[in-house]
């Protein structure tokens, strides 16, 4: 039943009025299948749902019960988000049709009324003859680099393969999940997420959890490890500006620290390190010795261009400023007792598993983050021994790292999983693209998504189109409302859908786009899986009113445009689909890698497919049926990892391939050169030195004041920082009517700070700065830091007109797109605002009680 917040279940007759509690439904259910149910979205996890389907209707959903759940071999349970996924394909603000807005035409498109304007019902054909039409008009006119196409983390998939076909197309990346983590940070020695395996953390004395939630942002499994970890004895710590949920949860001590100044408090720590170590108490010399250089004026890499280095930088040396306990604390603060506790718990003596989130990493000034923490680990020797590592551990695999022991495949699309294939190069900066298309031009440093970073050259760029495939970029990235003035500058704007999100509701043109429930097809994301699992989907119903996949889409636009879809991606959907499956993979306790799935040619001939018979480890039928393949561990196992073991046993034998020395590069002369090239030219830009300096924030704390030295506050003396929200994935799932009243979206605000502004629990509270504003109901809580608030990210925006107040409290309502201190940093969690008990005209509803609209009802 589609439109209704659930299925309700009919009853037919007098036996079924008369039967036994259940019974009912029972009788209703007889003939029906469970399927296991994709749950796509990018959330940080990857769970199993499954759906009970009877005559094309879903009747309920469950999760996981393949197996018997135990730590060994634990189930994939989906959360409340992917239990209300039958919302998301029911609702009744579903995209049913292809829609036009009414004041749109080719030749006057009143860019204005984006937003705003109403919508009509087209055709198919219309839809996408006016799309094809406005794509040949602007290569014409303009040439291909005046479309934008905004794909999803620089995957081109089905459109985007079509447009490089056509010509090719402006691209954007940034560092919007991994922050600074996204940077080439193996040139100093450590890959991203290279820890170890979740059998390995049990030998830790202490997890840390730097800015790390992952109870609310690394779905799936990590949180039932760290429960285990937790029952074994071991101890967390966790840093940052608010008590989180896995903090609470794991009874862990925290360590305070504002936004955006843990490179301040890691200086303090590693300063404190330093003065307290008595004949490597604390300090581990020998790993320092012999795996890093940088540390000391003794031990500097030979490319150094410069005669700096760290331990002289701590003890002020080179400008005048010892970075001790008492410096870190005024920035970060942080009291002084707790970064001496910090030192402690980091000396050598303790074996330390440090987990880092990207939040610390997704601030502005945060360059010198992730070098930073792998040298306070490499002080304490913490790498490559049991129990010891230091990471960015975020998402997939969180808490259980190493080599993929099964692994599903992609389904073949050329150029699927980079633009390689586009002509153009052209590769805005989220973050600061807006900007770029309203004043046309930008600074060109390469394509950071495909590691390419490359001297600063501006150039000039004049966009006319803008298509979205599967993004929502006007929502997610910083600043929404400049975002909305450059959707209202460009000629077209089409976007593809199956709720109206915002990136749709500022479109010309809207397609109505299948859900994954809706078509056999590969899931990109269900490649990205705890290392353990590998998961097999497949068509559940048909599609909904006039919904098509994005794969018809493509080939109906490259049919338009005169190009050959067959050429261009040369597998049928339902082949790419079979590709998937066959193609995955797993690897055997001796390290030999085989398939997954057994393949007989009924299989073949069932599907109607095209492969290859092969001998597996568990059945196709089985694999799909399950809808989850889950390799059963044991501690003794020949799975586990411990990551830089043969580096940290003989670095001479075993150098670290992607840096220059050979090991850990605590001054690393690459780091320096590539800031330099790509942040040439821009003044607001920070020099970023080779070592992991203190870097002065935009919109830090110290902004906060107009006279730092005798702290006198500012116009905005608040420092917001971002969550990653239990109802929603990014933006996705926040039209769920059950996640919406079970998750109220408010904003987190110091009890101590809300006293002072008269503000109490669940008051309505009016947050702004220069940029936007909107309102939320206030948590008011002792568990966030004086001076922070904490704003749960990717509600879709609702400006209200008049006012120009968002309701939904959109984080990228107050971000900025003019303050980033490097090329292709969004420093999300370093924004200045102020806030206040709202005394307006404007009713805030809560979200549950928001109607459901149709976007084409009267």
């Amino acid at each position: 039943m589609v439109g209704c917040s659930e299925n309700k279940l009919s009853e037919t007759g007098d036996e079924a009025k008369n039967a036994e509690p259940g019974a009912a439904f029972a009788a209703n259910e007889e003939g029906a299948e469970w399927y296991a149910a994709p749950c796509w979205h990018n959330c940080g996890g990857r769970c199993l749902n499954k759906v009970l389907v009877k005559d094309g209707v879903v009747l309920r959903q469950k999760t996981d019960d393949t197996h018997e759940d135990s730590y060994d071999w634990p189930q994939s349970r989906g959360c409340l988000r992917g239990r209300s996924m039958q919302q998301q394909i029911f609702g009744a603000d579903r995209v049913k049709y292809p829609m036009k807005r009414k004041h749109w035409s080719p030749d006057d498109p009143h860019g204005e009324l984006r937003g705003i304007d109403e919508w009509e019902r087209i055709s198919w054909d219309e839809a996408l003859d006016y799309i094809a039409d406005e794509l040949v008009k602007a290569k014409e006119k303009y040439g291909n680099r005046s479309i934008y196409f905004m794909n999803l983390i620089n995957l081109e998939h089905y459109l985007g393969t079509v447009l490089s076909a056509f010509g090719g197309y402006v691209d954007a990346y940034a560092t919007q999940s991994n922050g600074t983590f996204t940077y080439p940070v193996s040139m100093f020695g450590v890959p991203v997420q290279q820890l170890n395996d979740r059998y390995d953390i049990e030998n830790a004395d202490y997890v840390i959890l730097w800015g790390h939630n992952p109870a609310w942002c690394a779905f799936g499994n990590p949180s039932y490890y760290i429960k285990h970890f937790k029952s074994l004895g071991v101890e967390f710590v966790y840093v940052g500006p608010d008590y989180n949920a896995t903090a609470g949860f794991t009874d862990a001590t925290w360590v305070p620290a504002r936004p955006g100044t843990d490179t301040a408090l890691i200086l303090g720590v590693a300063h404190t390190m330093l003065a307290k170590d008595s004949d490597g108490s604390l300090v581990d010399w020998d790993f320092l010795e012999r795996c890093t250089v940088g540390f000391d004026s003794d031990h500097m890499p030979a490319d150094a261009k410069t005669n700096e280095n760290f331990k002289d930088y701590l003890m002020g040396a080179y400008d005048g400023i010892e970075k001790s306990a008492e410096w870190a604390s005024e920035i970060c603060g942080t009291p002084v007792e707790k970064i001496e506790f910090l030192a402690d718990v980091l000396g050598r003596e303790n074996d330390c598993y440090i987990s880092t989130s990207a939040a610390p990493a997704r601030a502005k000034g945060s360059e010198n983050y992730p070098q930073a923490l792998m040298t306070l680990a490499a002080m304490g020797g913490h790498f490559g021994k049991p129990g010891n590592a230091c990471a960015l551990d975020i998402s997939y695999s969180a808490f259980n790292r190493g080599p993929k022991i099964v692994q599903n495949a992609y389904g073949g699309v050329p150029g699927q999983f980079s633009n390689c294939n586009n002509p153009i190069d052209d590769c805005l900066q989220l973050g600061e693209n807006w900007d770029n298309i309203i004043e046309g031009h930008y600074n060109f440093t390469g394509h950071h998504g495909i590691g390419q970073f490359v001297e600063a050259e501006e150039r000039d760029i004049d966009i006319h189109v803008i298509l979205g495939e599967t993004t929502n970029h006007l929502q997610t990235q910083p600043n929404i409302n400049r975002g909305i003035e450059a959707f209202r500058k460009v000629d077209f704007v089409a976007s593809q859908v199956y709720t109206m999100k915002t990136d749709s509701r500022y479109s010309d043109i809207v397609l109505p786009i299948c859900t994954r429930w809706e078509v056999d097809r590969d899931i990109f994301y269900s490649s990205f899986a705890d290392k353990e699992c590998a998961y097999a989907y497949r068509k559940i119903i048909d599609p909904l009113y006039e919904a098509r996949s994005d794969y018809d889409v493509a080939k109906g636009l490259a049919e338009r445009l005169g190009l050959n879809f067959g050429e261009i991606v040369p597998f049928e959907e339902k082949q790419l689909w079979f590709n998937h499956l066959a193609n995955a993979t797993m690897l055997a306790e001796d390290g030999t890698k085989g398939p997954l799935v057994t393949i007989t040619q009924d299989d073949l001939d069932a599907y109607g497919v095209e492969g290859k018979t092969q001998e597996g480890a568990v059945d196709l039928e089985k694999f799909i049926s399950d809808g989850v393949y889950r390799v059963k561990r044991s501690k003794d196992d020949k799975y586990g990892f411990i990551a830089f073991k043969a580096f940290r046993d003989d670095p001479e034998a075993n150098p670290i391939a992607t840096t220059a020395s050979g090991k850990l590069e605590i001054y690393c002369q690459a780091k320096g050169d590539l800031f330099a090239a790509i942040n040439k030219g821009v003044d607001r830009y920070v020099e970023v030195s080779p070592l992991p300096k203190y870097l002065r924030q935009n919109e830090g704390y110290e902004d906060t004041f107009t006279d730092w030295e005798n702290k006198v506050k500012g116009p905005y003396p608040f420092q917001m920082t971002h969550i990653h929200y239990l109802r929603r994935a990014h933006s996705d799932m926040d039209n769920l009517p059950w996640a919406r009243e079970a998750m109220v979206n408010p904003v987190f605000i110091n009890k101590d700070d809300a006293k002072a502004k008269g503000i109490e629990n669940g008051d309505v509270i009016l947050v702004h700065n220069d940029e936007g504003s909107f309102l939320r109901p206030a948590s008011v809580s002792r568990l966030i830091m004086p001076g922070v608030i904490s704003v749960p990210h990717g509600a879709n925006v609702k400006i209200d007109e008049e006012t120009g107040i968002d309701l939904a409290g959109a984080d990228n309502i107050l971000t900025s797109s003019s303050k980033e201190t490097s090329s292709g940093l969004c420093g999300w969690n370093s924004t200045l605002v102020d806030y206040e008990k709202y005394t307006g005209a404007l009713e805030l509803l809560p979200d549950y009680e928001w109607p459901i609209v149709d976007p084409l009802a009267e």
